[in-house]
């Protein structure tokens, strides 16, 4: 029973007042950064993240990260269907040169940063981790940018596909090496090829009950309008809790479920912006609670060896849009622009090193300081690069920055 009915101090404000305080700050500090520094409205949102991190005012502390981790999964699956509807596997079919480049650009990024880990004396265990995880291309950073620039052409096609086809790359990798990993520190050989086969093929089954799904409710549905936005935030809701029921990851189902709905059902595929403003709201947080992650301490131990990644990473993947690129239809000036364009590492990194850490904490806090690292660095710098290379290629409107 309740002795009276007026409320009793101290007055304890839960998650709802910080989210919104965040909110608020994001837009309200975008808006005054964009009238000085003409940036991507993203960056500015990571920076206002960072501010109220552990690096800043102390908002959000890295014990909140798992609090929030459904915010950050929803809108990376919305993001990611969204992309995976964008990627035609009917035009990688005849066009096998984007492909090619694609793989290249990959395992040259794998390749340099694991081979600069090794030669730094890095246990060889974590310089596999973290370069498969920098084999990545942020879709989130990729999707916004392009979304606000209103670009369109060969370059930034090709930059979306190849950010799908490096998420799942990334994914895949991660996830093998977590194989190798439950052998080297458990001794269970079965376990290490048993549980990345089912990580992954438990993905794409979910991701192809995704796909059928939606093209059933499709045919009774417009999803362009309202009504249809709420369905696909209903349909991945339930993709989020059986992928979160059966252990499996966030990234891959949601990537490969929109790539198969475009294969099944090549029409164009239209809904609300961002799925409405629900999901701006989502876009907005995902940039914004990555910087409840990173720390002092991080930079600290990271930062020395995260430059010197960014600097092998990058070229790793310019050198890789370079090879092919020409003979994909591209120009030099286009194809270095992509290569420039596959910088960025954002949340899904985040979520990657957050799933190693519930399995090997230790191990995943080593990983964490330097790819924490590079990821600040390169949800920066990598927005403002994907800005100015879709610049260069002449792919933005007028206005749409």
């Amino acid at each position: 029973m309740i002795d009276t009915p007026w409320p009793a101090g101290p007055f304890e404000f839960g998650e709802v007042l910080r989210i919104a305080i965040a909110l608020l700050w994001a837009i309200l500090f975008s808006d005054v950064l964009r009238r000085f520094v003409p940036i991507p409205r993203i960056t500015c949102y990571a920076l206002a993240g960072l501010m109220l991190g552990p690096l800043g005012l102390g908002w959000f502390e890295v014990q909140d990260m798992p609090r929030f981790r459904m915010l950050i999964d929803l809108a990376l699956a919305l993001l990611l269907f969204e992309l995976g509807v964008q990627v035609n596997l009917r035009w990688l079919r005849t066009n096998l040169w984007v492909v090619a480049g694609s793989l290249l650009e990959s395992a040259l990024a794998f390749a340099a940063v694991f081979g600069l880990l090794l030669a730094l004396h890095m246990d060889a265990k974590l310089a596999a981790v973290i370069a498969a995880i920098a084999m990545g291309t942020s879709p989130a950073v990729v999707m916004c940018v392009a979304a606000e620039t209103r670009a369109q052409g060969q370059v930034t096609q090709r930059m979306l596909v190849l950010a799908a086809l490096n998420t799942a790359y990334a994914i895949i990798a991660s996830k093998l090496i977590i194989g190798g990993l439950h052998g080297a520190f458990k001794g269970d050989w079965l376990l290490a090829v048993m549980h990345p086969l089912y990580l992954i093929l438990g993905s794409f089954g979910i991701g192809t009950a995704l796909a059928f799904a939606f093209k059933l409710l499709r045919r009774r549905f417009d999803f362009s309008d309202e009504q249809g936005g709420v369905i696909l935030f209903a349909l991945l809701l339930l993709t989020l809790s059986a992928l979160e029921a059966l252990n499996l990851p966030v990234g891959l189902a949601p990537l490969f479920g929109g790539a198969l709905v475009k294969f099944i059902d090549p029409r164009p595929h239209l809904w609300p912006r961002y799925f409405g403003t629900a999901g701006a709201v989502l876009f907005t947080l995902l940039f914004v609670l990555p910087g409840a992650a990173v720390t002092w301490h991080d930079l600290a131990s990271g930062a020395g060896v995260a430059l010197a990644l960014l600097l092998v990473r990058g070229l790793a993947k310019g050198c890789g849009a370079l090879t092919f690129g020409p003979a994909s239809g591209l120009s030099l000036r286009q194809s270095l622009a992509l290569g420039l364009a596959l910088s960025p590492m954002a949340a899904l990194a985040l979520l990657l090193v957050q799933d190693i850490r519930l399995i090997y904490p230790a191990f995943g806090n080593e990983a964490a300081a330097i790819v924490f690292t590079l990821m600040t660095v390169l949800e920066l710098a990598g927005s403002v690069a994907v800005q100015w290379a879709l610049r260069s290629a002449g792919e933005t409107r007028e206005g749409g920055a």
